[in-house]
């Protein structure tokens, strides 16, 4: 088995590729693995990168070091490829994805990550390009969209420009009038302050927007919360933030919860949708579950 590390620099792995490169050397060495790094010029290559080393056909462990932006990238580069386990060294600066398996610890853990056992995990299709971990169209989105705009600000307040964004956001529109159809047979159609599908649990800075979601079920959970005034949402926003919201009163006739395989979102005008982080405009977006995608190498001892 040989090991593959691709380290995204604007993702903040630069420094994390200074920080650990030198327990990941030793570590090769110890269990006597062919190893080599790989360090990104443009987002691109994250995804060329983990391809080409993946249709080499050899069995092959490729660890992306990088937030979740650098996860989605180099996801993408394999997905569905049998000879690939695919691993994550979280140092950027946004680590859900590796919450919904424990937090980052497990995958810090570097000595005893890298021969930790791989586990199939699934992903979602978009039409774009495929998350591995939730996707949005509504405020969310919006917040998101912002979040990423808002460069300057992250460099003074790291997580904390998620929270100021969704301040910023409440100044404007904040629901979208959406018909939401699922699996071609559940329709919803109402004003909603947004509607996702998840594959993971956590997003935008620890928001634990889809807490019963399992990542290798084979199945996507849809959250759907309907329109509220600003000020309620200001109220609500805490138990949505630490993923108390589906039992909590005040949510009961605002939110549609169902698990299964394909949403679909028609908007009359363009929205922002999020995918992973990233952001685009569109008036349709279907989001349809990838059964077993990835090989995920996690660390089962902790």
């Amino acid at each position: 088995m040989r090991y593959v590390f691709i380290a995204n620099p604007k993702a903040g792995a630069k420094s994390g590729y200074e920080k650990y490169k030198d327990r990941i050397t030793a570590a090769c060495e110890k269990i006597g693995a062919p190893y080599q790094f790989l360090l990104t010029q443009k987002p691109s290559d994250l995804t060329d990168f983990a391809r080409a080393e993946g249709e080499k056909g050899d069995d092959v462990r490729i660890i992306v070091m990088g937030g979740d932006g650098a996860i989605c990238g180099a996801a993408n580069g394999v997905i569905g490829m049998p000879n690939v386990e695919f691993g994550v060294i979280p140092c950027g600066s946004g680590n859900d994805y590796v919450k919904s398996f424990g937090g980052a610890e497990g995958f810090l853990d570097i000595e005893n990550y890298l021969t930790a056992p791989s586990r199939y995990v699934d992903a979602i299709s978009t039409g774009h390009f495929a998350s591995v971990n939730i996707c949005s169209m509504g405020i969310d989105a919006i917040i998101c969209d912002r979040t990423n705009r808002m460069t300057t600000t992250k460099k003074l307040l790291g997580s904390a420009t998620y929270s100021l964004a969704v301040l910023i956001s409440m100044l404007g529109k904040v629901y979208n009038s959406l018909k939401v159809t699922i699996d071609d047979e559940f329709v919803y159609e109402d004003d909603f302050m947004f509607s996702l599908a998840a594959c993971g649990q956590y997003y935008g800075g620890g928001y634990h927007g889809a807490p019963m979601s399992d990542p290798s079920d084979g199945l996507l959970d849809f959250v759907m919360i309907r329109r509220v005034s600003k000020l309620k949402m200001l109220r609500l926003i805490g138990k949505y933030k630490n993923g108390t919201y589906p039992d909590a009163k005040a949510f009961r006739k605002l939110l549609t919860v169902r698990r299964g395989k394909k949403m679909k979102i028609e908007c009359a005008k363009p929205a922002v949708v999020n995918i992973d982080g990233e952001c685009l405009t569109a008036t349709e977006v279907t989001f349809e579950v990838i059964p077993q995608a990835l090989r995920l190498i996690v660390n089962e001892k902790l």
